[in-house]
């Protein structure tokens, strides 16, 4: 068995802000090329990075860059592609798609001198026209979510696509994460271990795609944040439990990892989402690289490192393979990245802007029409309208994310002359409850408990707490207005966040 590993780079994310970007690019992406560099010479990963990644670690780490560079002209690294800003691609019409491909392919040939042939798909997100779109922006290879393909109601016979696995982990439920794998999956399944070449839409071989796993990819990721019953020995005999190849197809590859990158060296939004811990993100993980070795170590012990590409030239399999529309990884369904609070307030705006941008695109100058299509995809950042406020995990949207896309979206705006604001059926004040109040009821109760304590110092924090409250719920200035402005919700953000300081927390999600 082959086996391969994807380093997912995307300094987009959320809570991730640019006072934190040279210590995630030295402390996640450095510390893995210093590591693969010099203990593994030779033995090859892939590292995937949007256009924008690439650009800011040329902005604010380019020694790290030129050691990107330096390890993909040795042939040990292979650089995977993906969308400028981190879209969902289901969620936006595919010229847009193909747009947000360009403008990180012209990143990528600044920065590192080529177009990348294999393609990372944010959360595997899936309409029918990704493949096309994918291909027609001049990749060949594709990354895959085996959950959501074994899954797939409608296969290409009409049917589920693998009736045995969606008879037992298929659900309607609209859940983000469906970790269900209620199907004993063999060790030697074709579609783990073998490339598609039959993608439907397309041609036999315009495009290849290779799947990856949550059954190992997630457990991968909490090996390296400590989780406990995720130990080197339990990921090693999962890696084992699915190292078969199928007889009488030659030698197949596993996908080990296939996740965000800050994860290898810092905690990325481990501490939030399974600690309540929200202010502690992106922070150092010191044992990072000594997990990172012992895993490399143990797995050349059992194969072969190979790059995505090389697996995707493996002998394929014969079966056709298609998605589910608006299906996503993790279980999940792409349009959940859709129906956020901030996502439903932007969606119809960018309808306006690409609207007039379409129409006039022919009348503007090439580099005004291009500009345009730049910061109105940049407005497609899933994360920057991520993630959603639920009553069971009241969340809320980072500032600095939610600026970024409103602030390229307020640029697209201008550069086409501007929309008709008033046509939008929006409402700012709305959004800011959805998005805040969950949360400020949480910390309102904590602060009124402790204001009816007797310690001086409590009850003037809490006195604090419940004038910040009032200042993040302060909705009448926002009534009537169709757009939220950045700093607007900033203020009120930023005023609810310290609120949940001066009461010491609360407990934001159950897991």
């Amino acid at each position: 068995m082959k086996y391969v590993m994807i380093f997912h780079a995307n300094l987009n994310y959320a809570y991730l802000t640019p006072d934190r970007y040279e210590f995630v690019i030295r402390e996640a992406y450095e510390m893995t090329f210093d590591t693969m560099r010099e203990r593994f010479p030779g033995v090859k990963y892939v590292f995937e990075a949007s256009g924008y990644t690439i650009d800011m670690m040329a902005k604010y780490a380019p020694d790290v860059l030129e050691k990107l560079k330096a390890a993909i002209a040795s042939g040990a690294c292979e650089f995977m592609g993906s969308p400028y800003a981190h879209p969902m691609l289901p969620n936006f019409p595919e010229r847009d798609g193909w747009w947000t491909l360009e403008f990180a392919h012209r990143a990528y040939e600044k920065h590192l001198g080529a177009r990348p042939v294999s393609f990372w798909n944010p959360e595997c997100g899936w309409r029918s026209y990704v493949p096309r779109m994918v291909r027609d922006a001049g990749y060949r290879y594709l990354t895959g979510d085996f959950e959501s393909y074994s899954r797939c109601e409608h296969g290409p016979d009409g049917g589920p696509q693998r009736p045995e696995i969606y008879a037992k982990e298929a659900t309607k439920e609209r859940n983000f994460y469906n970790f269900n794998f209620a199907y004993d999956l063999p060790a030697d399944d074709y579609a783990l271990h073998y490339p598609f070449n039959r993608i439907v839409g397309l041609a036999p071989d315009e495009l290849r795609v290779f799947l990856r796993s949550d059954r190992i990819c997630q457990y991968a990721v909490r090996y390296f944040m400590g989780m406990p019953g995720y130990s080197h020995d339990e990921y090693l005999a999962t890696i084992a439990r699915y190292s078969k190849d199928l007889a009488g197809r030659g030698e197949g590859a596993l996908v080990i990892f296939a996740d965000d990158a800050e994860y290898i060296g810092t905690n990325g939004w481990f501490r939030l989402k399974y600690q309540n811990q929200p202010d502690r993100v992106f922070e150092k993980v010191p044992d990072a690289q000594e997990k990172l070795i012992a895993l490399v170590e143990a797995v050349r012990r059992r194969g072969e490192f190979i790059t995505f590409a090389e697996a995707c030239r493996l002998s394929p399999n014969p079966q056709p393979i298609t998605w589910d529309d608006d299906a996503a990884w993790h279980g999940a369904l792409a349009s959940t990245w859709a129906s956020t609070p901030m996502a439903r307030l932007l969606r119809p705006w960018q309808d306006l802007v690409r609207e007039k941008l379409s129409a006039l695109e022919q009348t503007l100058p090439k580099s005004v029409a291009e500009r345009a299509w730049f910061h109105l995809t940049n407005s497609y950042n899933s994360d920057g309208q991520w993630p959603p406020t639920l009553p069971s995990a009241p969340h809320i949207i980072h500032p600095f994310n939610y600026a970024y896309c409103f602030e390229n979206l307020l640029t697209a705006h201008h550069l086409v002359g501007g929309v008709n604001l008033a046509a939008l059926d929006t409402d700012a004040a709305r959004t800011l409850a959805e998005i805040l109040d969950l949360q400020a009821k949480l910390i309102e109760d904590k602060a009124m408990a402790m204001a009816a304590e007797g310690d001086p110092k409590r009850r003037n924090d809490a006195e604090l707490a419940l004038a910040l409250l009032d200042v993040a719920r302060e909705r009448k200035s926002q009534r009537r207005k169709k757009i939220l402005e950045a700093s607007e919700y900033t203020v009120r953000a930023d005023a609810l966040v310290e609120a949940r300081r001066q009461v010491g927390g609360v407990v934001i999600e159950k897991t």
